[in-house]
């Protein structure tokens, strides 16, 4: 049995062709009503990017999810950092 806890993830060829190269190691999300449902008391192992609708996807560990206060994607003052790396 499979226990393991996968967060799914579609993103633009940019930001996933980013995450292959090994350039981008955090992924960010507004801390709207949707993001803060899905990611507030919750625990992932695994996050699976998908290459916008595509089948090409890259699959990682989770290191930590938390509020983040610093410079990030979304040129927001608050959001969501998911941190992950190689399985």
């Amino acid at each position: 049995m499979n226990t393991e806890n996968v967060i799914h993830f579609v993103l633009k060829h940019k930001w996933f062709d980013k995450i292959i190269a090994g350039e981008k190691t955090s992924e960010y999300r507004e801390c709207s009503d949707y993001w803060n449902k899905r990611l507030t008391n919750k625990h992932y192992d695994t996050v699976v990017f998908h290459k916008g609708y595509t089948n090409q996807i890259a699959k990682y560990k989770i290191f930590s999810i938390r509020i983040t206060t610093k410079q990030n994607d979304l040129n927001l003052q608050k959001c969501w950092e998911i941190r992950f790396g190689g399985l």
